[in-house]
């Protein structure tokens, strides 16, 4: 039978796109809109508030896509009210916020999740496979950019560059999809990281557009992260390589020629006598909205876990550790000192 859901709001940067998802999601057969500002197109009804959507009767599940000063307030409500939520990530300004979610969302009893829908890539789902099958051995590196149009390109005065609001930059919104793949696709956990951050773009903005950070993971593997909103004629260099003691994998997620779906894996592991080194390739199927078809699939798998009370493929305690890594390399900038997060959990 057909959900009911909720768009919180209308004007973030992927609210018309995730309107589009649920649009074109079969699983979902109403929608409803909730914005203070924005009026929905034609056909959908549009709520003021929170409050005022839960009182004219309450959708099965709601997407949150609110600046991130306005985004667990929302959610706090709708999880309060035991409504499933997928949030934008990053889903707060500060771990903190997401820490108070998750304690709301398990009183409930609801599930909550950011919107990593990069999870859901095809190629994502095979390097996942390879490494958890042992196509690379014990992890010993991580190497991962990511690079985009510049703060001049994007406009300095959106909220996206505002401390207040937003509450980072680059590391903050762009490279916590990254910081959470390094998790997920390694089953480890970060230990500590170091590095600095810089604001370079001379447009008056308060928070950083270029970072450099080095990390350590809990078996002992060391990685890189390099992010910057520094690219004046391309949209992305985005690159993710893991090298472990049987092979290695690289996926140029976007670059010279848009977005890359092949991956790159080289192996001595057992199995890969005969071809030591392959190129997967692995196309999302198109498909109208945030993230085209992950984005669906990632409304279908969530319908799914709250429906069936299974497991989805990540929560709210995936995304507050992704955001205590982004404050640690924060402290770590400010401090120049390695900051440990294993002593903070």
């Amino acid at each position: 039978m057909p959900v009911k859901a909720a768009l919180v709001g209308l004007s973030a940067p992927h609210s018309q796109g995730w309107l589009q998802t649920l649009r074109h999601s079969p699983e979902v057969g109403q929608v409803l809109a909730c914005d203070g500002e924005s009026d929905a197109p034609e056909g959908i009804a549009t709520f003021r508030s929170p409050a005022a959507l839960l009182q004219a009767g309450a959708p099965d599940f709601a997407i949150v896509s609110l600046p991130n000063d306005q985004a667990p307030a929302a959610a706090e409500i709708l999880l309060g009210a035991g409504i499933p939520c997928i949030v934008e990530k990053p889903a707060g300004r500060t771990a903190a916020d997401l820490a108070r979610l998750n304690e709301v969302a398990a009183g409930a009893g609801v599930p909550w999740a950011a919107a990593f829908v990069n999870r859901l890539h095809p190629v994502v789902a095979e390097l996942k496979r390879l490494i958890d099958g042992g196509a690379l051995g014990r992890i010993l590196s991580v190497e991962g950019r990511v690079v985009t149009s510049t703060v001049q390109q994007r406009n300095p005065a959106h909220w996206l560059f505002s401390g207040p609001r937003a509450g980072g930059g680059i590391l903050h919104w762009l490279g916590i999809h990254t910081i959470d793949l390094i998790r997920y696709l390694t089953g480890l956990e970060y230990r500590a990281v170091c590095g600095m951050q810089a604001t370079l773009s001379a447009t008056g903005i308060d928070v950083e557009d270029v970072s450099a950070h080095s990390f350590s993971l809990s078996n002992g593997a060391l990685g890189s992260l390099h992010a910057g909103y520094l690219l004046t004629q391309r949209y992305g260099d985005f690159y993710l390589c893991l090298r472990g003691e049987s092979g290695e994998a690289t996926w140029q997620m976007w670059g010279f020629e848009g977005a890359g779906h092949a991956l790159q894996v080289c192996s001595n592991a057992p199995g890969w006598e005969t071809a030591g080194h392959r190129q997967l390739s692995f196309t999302p199927r198109e498909a109208p909205g945030y993230g085209g078809s992950m984005g669906q699939l990632f409304v279908r798998d969530f319908i799914a876990s709250f429906r069936h009370q299974s497991r989805f493929i990540t929560g709210g305690e995936d995304a507050l550790k992704a955001l205590q890594f982004v404050e640690a390399a924060y402290r770590a900038g400010a401090s120049g000192h390695t900051v440990q997060l294993d002593r903070q959990r």
